[in-house]
Formats: C-alpha cells, sequence, structure tokens
C-alpha cells in the first residue's frame, strides 16, 4: 500500500511515512513513501512527490529536507538537515517549497538531486511536508497538532555493495530472549526473519520475527526483545533455538542457541 491515513490524538503529532487526518478537516497524504535512487555522481535526477489534501479545507504546506537515522529499537530520529554522515539533504531542492493546497486537490511536488562528483556509496534523506499547526482540545488541555509527513529517500552513488550481515547478539531463556542483527555492508538492508524451535530434529513451533530496516555503519545494529510467551507451554525437555533472517543475500543468515525447559517443582 502506498497511502495510509493515520488519526492521532496526541499534543504534538508527527507522523512520518504516512498520512495524517485530524479534526477539522485536514488530511493529507503523499505517495510515495519511499524513494531507492541510484544518482551518477556529479550529476542530477529530477523526480516527483504527490501530495493529496482529502479534506474539504485548504492547507497551507511547507516542504523540506531533514536528515534521519534509526535507533537500535527502530525508533526514527530526525536531525537537522546536513548533520549525519551520509546526509543527502544539502543536494536536494524541492520546487516548490512552499503552497496552499486546496481541499479535493492534489499537487505534484518536484525534488532534484545533485551530488557531488566524488560522492560514492549509499545517501540518506527524507522530504517533509509540513500543514499549518490547529489548536485543539485533548484530554481537557488545549493542545498543538502539527501535521507533518515524510518521504524517505535512500541515494545510492556509484556501485552499490553486496549484502552483508551478521547476528551479533542471540540469547534465550524460558523467560525470553534478545536478538541483536548488524548491517556489515555499505547500504540498507531490509530483514524478514523467524524463530524456529526444534526438539529431537522436528520444528516443534515456529514465529515471525517481523520485518525491519537495518541501516548501515554507524547506525548499523537492530535489537529486538523476543517475548516470554514464545516459549510458554513447552514440555520439559531441551531444545534447538533457531534465528533465521533474510536481507535480500545470496544465502540465509542464521544462528542457533540451546533451551532447557525444567519442570515446575511440585509444592508438598
Amino acid at each position: 500500500m502506498s497511502k495510509v491515513t493515520i488519526a492521532f490524538a496526541t499534543c504534538i503529532a508527527i507522523v512520518l511515512y504516512a498520512g495524517i487526518a485530524i479534526a477539522g478537516g485536514c488530511s493529507l497524504e503523499i505517495s510515495p513513501l519511499t524513494l531507492e535512487l541510484q544518482v551518477d555522481p556529479g550529476h542530477g535526477y529530477t523526480g516527483t512527490v504527490e501530495i493529496n489534501n482529502t479534506g474539504s479545507d485548504s492547507q497551507h504546506v511547507k516542504a523540506y529536507c531533514q536528515d534521519w537515522t534509526l535507533k537500535p529499537d527502530g525508533l526514527v530520529v530526525f536531525v537537522d538537515a546536513g548533520k549525519l554522515p551520509q546526509s543527502a539533504s544539502p543536494w536536494v531542492t524541492l520546487s516548490p517549497a512552499e503552497f496552499d493546497l486546496e481541499g479535493g486537490t492534489s499537487a505534484q511536488i518536484r525534488y532534484t538531486i545533485r551530488p557531488p562528483a566524488d560522492a560514492a556509496g549509499e545517501f540518506r534523506t527524507v522530504i517533509i511536508f509540513e500543514g499549518v499547526a490547529q489548536e485543539m482540545t485533548l484530554h481537557g488541555a488545549p493542545s498543538r497538532i502539527v501535521p507533518r509527513l515524510g518521504a524517505v529517500a535512500y541515494i545510492q552513488c556509484g556501485p552499490a555493495g553486496k549484502p552483508q550481515a551478521r547476528i551479533s547478539q542471540f540469547q534465550v531463556s524460558p523467560d525470553g530472549g534478545t536478538i541483536a542483527v548488524d548491517n556489515t555492508g555499505s547500504g540498507h538492508l531490509r530483514f524478514t526473519g523467524k524463530l524456529e524451535i526444534r526438539h529431537s530434529g522436528q520444528v516443534v513451533r515456529s514465529t515471525d520475527l517481523g520485518g525491519f530496516v537495518v541501516l548501515p555503519a554507524p547506525f548499523n545494529q537492530h535489537q529486538a526483545t523476543i517475548a516470554k510467551e514464545t516459549f510458554s507451554d513447552l514440555a520439559p525437555g531441551d531444545y534447538e533455538v533457531v534465528a533465521i533472517f533474510d536481507c535480500g543475500g545470496s544465502s540465509l543468515l542464521g544462528a542457533r542457541t540451546t533451551l532447557s525447559v525444567v519442570a515446575p517443582t511440585k509444592a508438598k
């Protein structure tokens, strides 16, 4: 799905990779949500992002770029343009950068990316579309809602490296577990994974570990917690626990450990 609309009820609502709809007739959407581009160093590339106002009121919108990164838990962090390593924000110009969008209409916002001649590797930015703040009363208190939307851009300059990754931490117990995945390559990777619990060579339980993105260094680790419920109701015995990930490489990424489940002690 390329467009999503989410309703928020927080004092300051900031939404990225999606649209935001709030009371008072403001409803904005953007498409695409992600841009993956190959741009030759020293040359320009131009494309468009579409913004739609599905509400009835006119909205004043500002467009600008910011840097962004991911924390190990997957939380997105935003930083002023040009502050992070591998920032493409200073290379981007937007037209128009400020405009009014009538209700029930859409607009094409043009972006032009011009990397320097010596650019090599993967660079990132996010194109932000910001609406006018609106005052609301939430939970009985005056609140300020700022609709912001973002189109994330990955810009590859020169040849892309092969996917490279490793599982740097994996431990489990009957109370849960932790797992950490490192991206050791030069470009972002999209992971999907599963956890298999095996007994006597047979898979007795399989759990989806979901999907996530891991950026290259220095923000190149994703950490996840394995819930206690994953190992609930297992019969006493010794198990092999296997984590399997696919990140688009020529082979799957895996790690294994053991788990011992002890029968509960009977009360005397």
